[in-house]
């Protein structure tokens, strides 16, 4: 049996809320050569029966004990067969021709490393959030520069050539949060990463979202910027790209615990 085109890394820690709607979204795609690689970070809800209740297309995968998030996508990478990698969360969801149109773009476009989209995001019902990604930015081509003033890009739109990992290595297992960002700068500085203009996938606000947790955010976007300002080949306009990006960091900690301190009282 040929290998698949394209290996849907999920990594699941007690994730069962939402895990049917986002694995179906899978399922449901147009583009129909995948796999899913299914990492069941040691959950200890019934998140294993779920993702168990499918076909052979999803290949299960349980771990004694947990690890960070980053480490576990590594894990699930090494069990990957396709030639390009796409990643989906338990709590999101793809819409049916993300696979398609992204596929189609790369096999179109050898010279171009990772292609992103566009995203809606829904409330825990799958209610559409209006403008609350109204005035988010995206960019195409050598963005690494971009990147470095805010990460645009949502790890569930992302589809990857498998290859480019080899060359710039994969997710720095030491990050809690924010291993996403550290893989695309590194990917962003020496290939060309592209865009596609449609809405491909929802993202799921709710309160367990990671991303919720702006102390541990703000810590490690601020650890991967001091690793690109101490390059010393970096130019003058990234030295001052990081700088902006760093300020923006320092207010948004202080917005935080001024919040919660108010919260507090």
């Amino acid at each position: 049996m040929p290998s698949p085109k394209v290996s849907v890394i999920m990594n699941c820690y007690n994730s069962s809320t939402y895990l049917r709607e986002a694995i179906d979204s899978v399922y449901a795609q147009s583009y129909e050569d995948w796999e899913l690689i299914f990492w069941d970070n040691a959950s200890t809800d019934n998140s294993a029966a779920i993702a168990k209740s499918y076909d052979g297309k999803l290949r299960y995968f349980h771990a004694e004990k947990m690890v960070p998030l980053g480490h576990a996508r590594n894990l699930a990478i090494e069990m990957a067969c396709g030639e390009y990698i796409a990643f989906l969360d338990c709590d999101d969801v793809w819409l049916p021709e993300k696979l398609e149109k992204q596929i189609g773009f790369l096999e179109a476009n050898t010279d171009v490393a990772m292609v992103y989209s566009d995203i809606l995001s829904i409330d825990v019902n799958g209610n559409l959030i209006e403008n609350y990604l109204k005035n988010k930015k995206f960019y195409r081509g050598n963005i690494f520069e971009k990147l470095l003033i805010y990460n645009f890009i949502a790890i569930l739109t992302v589809v990857l050539r498998k290859k480019i990992l080899d060359e710039v290595g994969m997710f720095d297992a030491s990050y809690m949060i924010d291993e996403d960002y550290e893989l695309f700068l590194r990917i962003s500085e020496s290939h060309k990463i592209d865009f596609l203009d449609v809405p491909l996938a929802k993202y799921r606000i709710h309160g367990n979202n990671l991303c919720r947790k702006t102390d541990i955010l703000v810590k490690e976007q601020n650890q991967i910027l001091n690793y690109w300002m101490e390059r010393k080949d970096m130019g003058i306009k990234v030295w001052f790209s990081v700088h902006f990006m760093k300020l923006r960091l320092y207010l948004r900690l202080l917005k935080f615990y001024l919040l919660n301190s108010i919260k507090v009282v």
